[in-house]
């Protein structure tokens, strides 16, 4: 079942990227699908190298490795502010258009003759 959750996700996440990286294409090429694949594997592979003695280890209880885990904490953190980042930049794009469209509904009203 967790390798069933896992491979949908990869997919899906593959999927996401692949038509973020075509300019919202539909439908993104399988080349693009398939390097998104290779680089998100290759770093859920990395990751999991890195931290695997220490996330053993720290599900027992022992916590002499943090320093093993300290480039996935930098990822994270990095992802965190990314993160941030983007939905500040979504927010005040929808906050631009939402202005733009009130100034327009406005000069509609203004500039409607009267009905006799």
């Amino acid at each position: 079942m967790v390798v069933v959750f896992f491979v949908t996700s990869g997919n899906s996440a593959v999927f996401v990227l692949g038509m973020m990286s075509t300019g919202v294409n539909d439908n993104p090429s399988a080349r693009v699908k398939f390097a998104w694949g290779v680089l998100i594997s290759g770093i859920a592979i990395s990751l999991l190298l890195a931290c695997w003695p220490a996330g053993l280890r720290a599900q027992v209880g022992s916590d002499r490795d943090h320093r093993r885990r300290m480039p996935l904490v930098g990822v994270i953190v990095l992802m965190a502010i990314a993160l941030w980042r983007g939905l500040r930049e979504d927010h005040e794009e929808e906050k631009r258009r939402e202005c733009a469209l009130r100034r327009r509904v406005r000069e509609f009203v203004d500039h409607t003759p009267p009905t006799p």
